[in-house]
């Protein structure tokens, strides 16, 4: 039973406007994950620990080092090119983490969720068309 100790961190990235964004907290916990289970059955004891704000079901887990998200059903030890370098230390001595958070896609449709809330269809089609915003802009 292969396993992995490692330090996990959460990103608060629920408002997409807050562009202040490091992950917590400062002083990360360690986590041990099982290299043979499915990242998706573990993800809760991560999200446990780190008292995360995210929903669970909206939860994905980034590389530090690399920016890389990990496949959720997939485990550990058939991600090991993803991982390449991640225990190596780096700059200043930092270590790298393993961070949760909010998935892409349910970042991008919260923001299309307030782009078409907040638009009128005028403002909208200005959008759409790269040339007519710059030439009301300009």
């Amino acid at each position: 039973m292969a396993t992995l100790v490692c330090r996990v961190q959460f990103l608060d990235d629920t408002d997409p406007f807050n562009s202040t964004n490091f992950p917590e907290p400062t002083r990360p916990p360690q986590y041990t994950f099982r290299e043979d289970i499915p990242l998706i059955n573990q993800i809760a004891g991560v999200h446990r620990i780190l008292k995360a704000p995210q929903k669970l079901d909206d939860c994905a887990l980034q590389l530090s080092h690399n920016g890389s998200y990990l496949d959720l059903e997939s485990t550990l030890a058939e991600q090991r090119d993803e991982m390449e370098g991640f225990q190596e230390e780096g700059g200043r001595g930092k270590k790298h983490s393993i961070i949760l958070r909010t998935q892409l896609s349910v970042r991008v449709h919260a923001l299309h969720r307030i782009y078409t809330d907040v638009l009128s269809p005028s403002e909208e089609c200005l959008l759409s068309r790269p040339p007519l915003l710059h030439q009301h802009l300009y």
